[in-house]
């Protein structure tokens, strides 16, 4: 086979990958949402949830952390996927899983220092406040549209 026009050709595969990707994100958004809407309504821990939802749509739990100083959240938790998003979910006050979306990059930042937390020993996290990148995070995802803006 011969290719007359290799710069079409290279288009053409970057096209596709560029697809293969969107697609892989599209996926993993779906599965997530599911899993979510799959889990909400049991009667066990947010804990539980969370990890119900990463087993079922194969994500991987990066942390689940309470919140301390909002008005209307207690815990938020993130599952990493094959597609390099992360899910989050969030748990009101009245222990409700209420929000759930799915973020990516501009987020990494804010994600980075909870992960790191939760990956401490247990004594040492005790030792270590996690409540001001928390904030951010919060903060963060209410600024994009993802939570509602509320008091704190």
């Amino acid at each position: 086979m011969t290719v007359h026009n290799p710069a079409g050709a290279i288009a053409i595969l970057y096209s596709l990958g560029t697809n293969l990707l969107m697609a892989a994100d599209e996926l993993d958004a779906l599965v997530f949402g599911m899993a979510v809407d799959s889990v909400r309504a049991l009667p066990v821990p947010f804990t539980e949830k969370v990890a119900e939802v990463a087993n079922r749509s194969q994500g991987v739990v990066l942390f689940n952390l309470r919140i301390d100083g909002d008005m209307e959240l207690q815990r938020v938790a993130a599952i990493r996927y094959p597609s390099n998003q992360t899910g989050v979910l969030v748990l009101d006050k009245q222990g409700l899983l209420t929000s759930h979306c799915m973020v990516n990059g501009p987020f990494s930042s804010f994600i980075a220092p909870l992960e790191d937390w939760n990956t401490l020993p247990l004594a040492t996290q005790a030792r270590t406040s996690v409540a001001g990148p928390a904030s951010l995070f919060i903060g963060a995802l209410r600024n994009a549209g993802y939570l509602p803006r509320g008091g704190h």
